[in-house]
């Protein structure tokens, strides 16, 4: 009896076009793709896009600016210079400025802000970015010169015509050139020796009493008055 076998060797090729071939040990033919395993399908086409979606819309709806000011500056004790830079992944929707509660003008200078501040207090910085997320930050101003020199009254000599006593001033120093005093017959007069290393002044005068003016260079002033009797 003779069998035909051409459509089963025929049917074997059509399979072999689509299957796997192996060798003889029944391990892959090298070259040939072995398809992704189901977990790694899910972790690269579902998992990892949806961390990383999320990831990135979970960042911007928490993202907050981030303030940074540098050291407040003065020339004249009498008004502070402060610079603060604001970094935002966002826009920023405001951004303002207070010292003890007063606003304080901000002006804006490429990526910072330039503040200019006349009392010493804590200046209050708050930026709101887009999201509405803010951050407030504070600094310390107490570098102004708000209080007047001091006149030391228990190192005081009043002699015959004249008085001799110390001043001082701890931030912007004693002005030494706004030096004057007042007599009682109301006539001005300047001190006629000032030791600006020891802080010593003598005013001579021909009245019972005088009273001096003793400026800082903050423009605070303080007056002494002195009698000979």
């Amino acid at each position: 009896m003779t069998r035909d076998y051409s459509g089963h060797r025929s049917s074997l090729r059509d399979s072999s076009n689509v299957a796997m071939r192996y060798d003889a040990y029944g391990r892959p033919l090298k070259g040939q793709s072995t398809g992704m395993p189901g977990y790694l399908k899910f972790l690269l086409g579902f998992l990892l896009p949806y961390v990383v979606i999320n990831g990135l819309v979970l960042m911007f709806v928490i993202a907050s600016p981030k303030i940074t000011s540098d050291d407040p500056d003065t020339s004249d004790y009498k008004t502070a210079n402060i610079s603060v830079e604001i970094d935002s992944l966002l826009p920023l929707k405001e951004i303002t400025a207070s010292i003890e509660g007063v606003p304080v003008d901000l002006v804006k200078d490429g990526r910072k802000y330039h503040a200019t501040v006349s009392n010493n207090g804590v200046l209050e910085i708050t930026a709101r970015s887009l999201n509405g997320m803010k951050q407030v930050a504070h600094t310390q101003i107490n570098l102004l010169d708000e209080t007047a020199p001091s006149i030391d009254e228990n190192n005081v000599t009043i002699g015959a015509g004249y008085v001799e006593f110390t001043a001082s001033d701890d931030q912007s120093g004693v002005n030494w050139d706004s030096l004057y005093a007042v007599d009682s017959d109301g006539n001005n007069l300047k001190p006629t020796d000032v030791n600006k290393t020891t802080g010593q002044v003598t005013f001579s005068f021909a009245t019972p009493s005088i009273t001096v003016y003793v400026s800082d260079l903050a423009g605070n002033q303080v007056s002494a008055n002195f009698n000979l009797t």
